[in-house]
């Protein structure tokens, strides 16, 4: 791990896939119709691909919508340029979209981007290389990450990856709960896992693909898998903004459609769209050989359970003062008309 070929792979890991860098360079409109571009921020990962592939292949323009694409390098920037009414749509999750919210930023959930099924999409969390840790025992009479009792776990305060491990810890996986363990904020992704695979400071952490595929294969135990707990923890979501709800809503439809017609296209022929997406998605040749295209699911949004149990964490974290209901966070009236384009 402390050979520069190694830190290479890291920094590129986390800046140019996992912290979405903009290393295709300066955003593109898609060329289509006329008039003013609809805007939409995003991130450089799995999740937004659809939105790649719907501009490489026109289908904005043929959906009748003038778009551009605008790379972040943070989800943290992305939500100061919504904020700052830069962006007519965004890919993010609903505890930023809360956030926002709760600051005076209105925007609405229009779909899932990424995570409408547990398969899709992939949180791990991994172990140390060469620790005492393990996955709960096959079978066992319960759910314990074996060795986990006095163990650091490193996540980032107040994201979907702390939503993920109060969720955990919820399921059974810590005993008695997460008293047993101490759980640290490392927000920065390539500390994190240069921490974890060195066995400093860190004995446990929550990563995302395809960072979470790297600690892997570097000889990290997998203890948990959100993708195989048959319950559907983690999205992301295609968020519009209030203004362009109000004055741009067929072009916010006509977006839709053009990414459900993308991602139909990467399910239908999943081979084509390999090199591309991997492109897209920054993912270093090292992974390249085993990382599979995603899959995605057109049309779906978050179901009332879903944004529910998200509501009532970021209550009980005094992140809100009251949950926002579903009518609050999610319009589907956009889902139809999308479909229908």
């Amino acid at each position: 791990m402390h050979s520069k070929r190694t830190g290479f792979l890291l920094g590129s890991l986390l800046l140019c896939a996992l912290l979405g860098a903009a290393c295709a360079g300066a955003p593109a409109g898609d060329g289509a119709a006329g008039g003013e571009p609809l805007k939409i921020g995003l991130l450089r990962i799995d999740d937004s691909i659809p939105f790649y592939v719907a501009e490489k292949e026109g289908l904005f323009a043929a959906h009748g919508v003038t778009v551009e694409l605008a790379p972040f390098n943070s989800s943290a920037d992305q939500s100061k340029a919504m904020e700052a009414g830069e962006l007519d749509m965004a890919m993010n999750d609903m505890i930023v979209q809360a956030l926002m919210r709760k600051g005076g930023t209105g925007t609405k959930v229009v779909a899932v981007a990424f995570g409408a099924t547990p398969a899709e999409g992939r949180f791990l969390l991994v172990g140390a290389p060469g620790s005492d840790l393990a996955p709960p025992a096959a079978g066992g009479a319960d759910k314990k990450i074996i060795g986990a009792a006095g163990k650091t776990v490193a996540i980032a305060n107040n994201t979907m990856m702390d939503y993920l491990l109060a969720q955990f810890a919820a399921l059974g996986y810590f005993a008695p709960d997460l008293s047993d363990v101490n759980v640290i904020s490392m927000p920065n992704l390539m500390q994190r896992v240069e921490a974890l695979i060195e066995g400093r400071d860190i004995q446990m952490a929550i990563l995302p693909d395809p960072l979470a595929s790297y600690a892997v294969q570097a000889g990290c135990p997998v203890l948990i898998d959100d993708t195989a707990l048959g319950l559907n923890l983690s999205q992301s979501v295609v968020l519009a903004s209030a203004t362009a709800l109000d004055t741009r809503r067929d072009d916010v439809g006509k977006a839709l459609a053009a990414c459900f017609a993308a991602m139909r296209k990467i399910n239908e022929n999943p081979d084509a769209y390999r090199d591309f997406c991997l492109e897209t998605a920054n993912v270093p040749a090292e992974l390249s050989a085993t990382y599979p295209t995603p899959s995605y699911t057109p049309g779906a949004l978050p179901t009332e359970e879903e944004v529910t149990r998200v509501m009532n964490w970021l209550v009980e974290r005094n992140l809100l003062p009251a949950a926002y209901s579903y009518a609050d966070t999610v319009d589907g009236s956009l889902i139809t008309t999308g479909e229908s384009n």
